[in-house]
Order: C-alpha cells, then structure tokens, then sequence
C-alpha cells in the first residue's frame, strides 16, 4: 500500500535557506508552489541518504489535477507514496517543478520524450550526519540525477537515476573472491589489450568498469572514456578526459579521436558495431588498455560475438585471440538477511540444477523471510589461456569448446554456481537464483572444475571458493603446495565440523 507522507529528513530543516536552495533550487515562502517543491527536495535528499538508486515520479489521472506516484528504489526495495489533490491543480506542480530542474522547455516547445540532468548539493558535515562520505577536502557532497521524462497518454513521467561518485565501490569493495581478484589485477597490470565485460542492462557492468578505471587512475596514465552517459566522474589530477555521446558525436567519432588524444586506457561503454569493434582492436594492438561492454549472456559467447562483430572474421580472429585478454560476464541479484531455514527443493529446482551440472541432493538450506539488504554481484570470469587462442583461429568458432576450457580455469565460476554459492553463504535464494540467471546446455554434460571438486570432495560451493582462494594466496606467498593439498585439507575441515556439531 502507498503511503502519503514523505519521512523525514533529520536535520534538513535545521539548514539555512541558503543551504537549501543550494541543494536545489526551489521557492522559499508561502505560494501555493512552495509545498511542491519541498517535498521534491525532501524527497531527493531522503533518496540519498537512504543510498537509493532511483526515483520515479509520475502523474496519473486528469491532465490538470493528476494523482502524483513516487516511487523510490531503495536497498531494500521499492517504497511508494501516493498523493491525491482532490480537484486542484497542485498536481501539475510536480511536473512544472521538475521541468524547472532539468531546465526542460515548457509550452508548446515541450518535447514528449526528453534525456536530461540535474545535479544536487548537500553540505558536507550534513552529509557525514547522516553517514555518506564526501570526497575529502570537498565542502559539498554531490549528486548528478540522470532523468528521463516521458509524456504518458494521461499524464507524465519522470525516471531519476542518482549517480552517486561517492559511492562508486572501489575494486576491492566488490566482494570478489581472491582468485577472481587476482585474475582481475592481472589482466589490468597489462600494457595493452581489450577487457570485456558483458552483462543486461543493470547488471552492475559500469560499476566494475568504474572499478577498474579508478584502480589504474594512478595520475601517470592518460585515461580516455566514452560513455552514452557519463555516470560517474572519474576525479584525480591525472589527465583524464570523459566524451559523453550525443548529437554529431557517436561511438565510432568519438573512439576514433581519441586514439589521436595520447590515451594510455580508453574505456568504451558499449561496442555496438563492426566499425566501434574494428577501432577498438586497433586501439589494443597499438598499445593501449582498452576496456568495454558488450550484450551477451555468458563469458564463452563473447570470444564468438566479438569476431562476428568484425569486419573480415577470417583475419581478425586472430587479432581477438592477440588482444582479448579478459571477459567477464556479469549479474546482480537481491541479497537478504534472516534465519537461515532448511527445506525441499522443488522438482523445478531439482531440474534447474541437474541441468547447470549440479546436485545438491533433497534439500536447501536458505534465507527465510530475510530483509533485503543490497545486491549480490556474480562474476564469471575466462581467460584467454593459448587454449582458447588456439579455438578462435580455428575454421568455425566452436562456443562449447570454449566453455569446456574455461571450465578448467580455477578461478572460472559459472554464473549458476556463483548464484547457489550465493544461497549456500546464506545470501540469496533459489526463488531469486533460478529467475535471474540462465541455464548452460553444456554444464550437465560438462560440469566446471568447481563443480567437480565439490563431487569429489564432499564440499559445498562456498568450501570450494574459500580452498581455492587459499591456495593462490599461498602460492603467491611462495608455496608450491598443489590444489589438491587444499582441497583435502578442505576436507577434513568440514568433517571435523560436522563431527563437532553433532556432539554438541
């Protein structure tokens, strides 16, 4: 159900007028705009320090007193109000305020689509009251609101992404395992190359992208990045240069320039074409780091999308193989906290895993009515061993292939086990597993190394990732103990515990 009222924002009255109007711009005083617009202000700055991502705003009903919806995308979920004006016309005063904003024209010059942007200013001690982190040094906490309006059949619709620079996680606030890390680190430490990270749309790609781009932001290298839109400003006194696309500018203008810009990194949002991909090969064999998205559904799909976006795949398969040096495909699902609780699996859920290549016996044990706290980001991750090199110069790319020698990569995690790894660590489901994440036809055919290991061992997903994890950390420590060594290890681990717990 909708409530009416807006919470409040501790403090925020407490502010001078100047200090309001600095955080957005809004009449102060007795109007009848004046409500509007402090609601409108109460509500972006309650959507920021609640660390929300969106806020929709729509009017419904009678074009002159329409019924207003807010929508906010909080961590845990959506919060919704619903405000009737019974006949006035205050109603309309969302729309106008927010054309105010997004300096949107008004009239009959109003365009019924519109892609636009505005920017709010917290003070920063008011910010740190409330637990958000200015940049240091910086008197202001800011966030860039990226709008898109449209004019509905009954009324209008404004879609507010808050993209928040404070926030951006760095590349070891990401949660990644330390062999995914490594493999990561790796494949940045490169003096050139192509890095490809896939994923739908909200699948966290430009957060990882941001990652890395901050990781290698050291001031001795030029980064160059092109973006439809810039989301996150890069910050640093390096030379750093964001080209955000639009109008005379697209992908391909604006990738072509910049290899006459003296990048040392260039990160493209997205490759769409032939003509983006054939730039963006020749901008890795000549040196540079190029970073950049690309719609697939799995890591080993990409090595065959990126060639068949090429010009002549003939040659340029064997310019893939030279230059692409990672892939990483990518999803988000809901994270919960509650009682972990013991239950069957459905014959749904049985057939789901058996076809990942996966048994986890009758039943899970999973989060019950837990609270939403957040997401939980899965990364599937290949590299391009001479293996794989040697697959893509072959007469017909074979995808299966591929799977299969990534499969043999220890630090490669189906998305599928990475998603019941997530429930077994007793943060996620199988309801949000089994929606979110596709199947592979070749798993149960050809399980991972992961998912052999957990057969052969007795192990869950989770004792699987932590054993591999702690063989790579010995290993760069200077051991030369095997992975079996840790995985039996592992082993008895688990026995002992289950021994302790039964006499307990």
């Amino acid at each position: 159900m909708a409530e009416r009222d807006l919470p409040a924002v501790k403090g925020l009255d407490a502010l001078t007028p100047d200090q309001r109007r600095a955080i957005m711009m809004v009449k102060e005083g007795s109007s009848e705009h004046a409500p509007i617009e402090q609601a409108i202000r109460q509500l972006f700055v309650w959507a920021i320090v609640t660390q929300s991502s969106d806020v929709h705003i729509s009017g419904r009903g009678h074009r002159d007193s329409p019924d207003v919806f807010v929508n906010v995308r909080t961590p845990g979920g959506f919060k919704n109000f619903k405000f009737r004006y019974d006949g006035a016309a205050i109603g309309r005063h969302w729309e106008t305020k927010m054309f105010q904003l997004t300096g949107t024209s008004q009239g009959a010059t109003t365009p019924e689509i519109a892609s636009t942007r505005f920017e709010l200013e917290l003070p920063a001690e008011f910010a740190r009251e409330h637990g958000l982190r200015p940049f240091e040094g910086e008197s202001l906490y800011m966030v860039d609101v990226r709008v898109e309006y449209t004019k509905t059949y009954n009324g209008f619709s404004f879609k507010c992404r808050l993209l928040d620079p404070q926030r951006a996680p760095k590349l070891h606030e990401l949660r990644l395992s330390y062999a995914l890390l490594r493999t990561i680190l790796r494949a940045l430490s490169e003096p050139s190359g192509l890095i490809l990270v896939t994923g739908p749309t909200g699948s966290g790609k430009t957060t990882l992208l941001n990652a890395m781009l901050d990781w290698l932001n050291d001031e001795q290298k030029a980064i160059h990045t092109i973006e439809n839109p810039v989301e996150i400003a890069i910050r640093g006194d390096g030379p750093i240069t964001q080209v955000q696309i639009g109008g005379n500018i697209t992908f391909k203008r604006a990738l072509r320039s910049s290899l006459r810009q003296d990048p040392d990194i260039i990160m493209v949002a997205e490759i769409r074409d032939s003509e983006t991909m054939e730039i963006a090969l020749q901008a890795a064999q000549t040196g540079h780091l190029v970073l950049a998205t690309l719609h697939t559904n799995s890591s080993f799909e990409t090595y065959s999308r990126s060639i068949d976006l090429t010009e002549d795949k003939v040659r340029d398969a064997y310019r893939v193989a030279q230059v692409l040096k990672l892939v990483v495909a990518q999803r988000l699902i809901d994270r919960y906290e509650g009682v972990p609780t013991t239950r069957r699996l459905t014959r749904d859920e049985q057939f789901w895993l058996k076809s990942n290549g996966m048994y986890l016996g009758d039943t899970i044990t999973e989060v019950k009515d837990g609270v939403k706290k957040g997401k939980v980001a899965l990364l599937e991750v290949i590299t391009t061993t001479p293996e794989i090199k040697g697959l893509l110069q072959a007469d017909r790319v074979d995808t299966s292939a591929i799977y299969r020698a990534a499969c043999e990569q220890d630090q490669f995690e189906p998305l599928a086990v990475a998603g019941i790894r997530a429930v077994q660590s007793f943060g996620s489901t199988m309801a949000e597993v089994v929606t979110k994440l596709e199947g592979n036809i070749d798993a149960e055919a050809h399980p991972s190394l992961r998912v052999r290991l957990s057969k052969t061992h007795g192990l869950n997903y989770v004792q699987v990732a932590n054993a591999i994890d702690a063989y790579h950390q010995a290993a760069d420590a200077g051991s030369d103990e095997p992975l079996s060594s840790h995985m039996d290890r592992a082993q008895v681990d688990a026995i002992t515990e289950v021994i302790e717990a039964e006499e307990v």
